[in-house]
This record gives C-alpha cells, structure tokens and sequence, in this order.
C-alpha cells in the first residue's frame, strides 16, 4: 500500500513538472517573439499528424534562405498553398508562429517575402 501511494506521488510529482515547464518554455517563447518580432509571409505546405495532434508545415523566407517551421493547429489542410502572416524573431529563427487569421492576398508582399510567380500561380482560388 505504502508502494502504490508513493508511485501516485511521483507520478503525480511528475505531470506537475511537465506542465511547469510547458508553461515556462510557452512563456520565454512568447516573451522572445514579442521581444524580437520582425513580420514576413508564410505559406502553408502540408498538414500532418492525427485527429488528436494535428499540425501545420508552413515556408518562409529570411534574407532569400528558405526557412520551414510547424504549428501545432486545427485545421483539416483546407489552406495548403496559401499565405499567411508569420511572425519571427530575429535572435532565434527557430521562434516563429502562423496567424491563419490574417491570410495575405497582395501580391507584391507576397513576391517581397521571397515567394516566386509561380507559387501565386498555384495558390488555392
């Protein structure tokens, strides 16, 4: 009995540092993005995982190098092929995050962020 209760501690000992440190590193991540925010434009190229853990593949390009990224959202990859607002920071580029609720149309930023004519040309209507 003494066993079991000590198990349930650690075990729950344990979820309680895993959910600190998810908490923390969201925190520090945020606090960088804000801190180091330069905006460019995304596009979405795959969408992956299962029903319970989905995430999106999105591009971007920081000085005409190609970067890739993912975001862990729902979404059921009805917006592969098209741009979105991207937020990166310019100490890390690994610190980057998708705003699929500003989806750029305009050409000329698209063409600006590093896109050619053939990835508006392949753009979902």
């Amino acid at each position: 009995m003494k066993n079991n209760k000590r198990l349930v501690y650690i075990i729950i000992g344990l979820c309680a540092m895993w959910i600190l440190y998810n908490f923390y590193y969201g925190h520090i991540y945020n606090k960088e993005l804000k801190k180091f925010e330069i905006t460019t434009v995304g596009k979405i190229t795959k969408f992956k995982g299962a029903a319970k853990s989905p995430y999106l593949n999105f591009i971007f390009f920081i000085d005409g190098k190609f970067h890739s990224s993912d975001s862990h959202r729902d979404n059921n990859g009805e917006k592969i092929g098209e741009f979105f607002k991207v937020v990166y920071s310019s100490k890390n580029l690994e610190v980057s995050r998708i705003y699929l609720d500003e989806k750029i149309t305009d050409t000329t930023l698209i063409l600006k962020a590093g896109f050619s004519k053939e990835d508006i040309e392949n753009m979902p209507k």
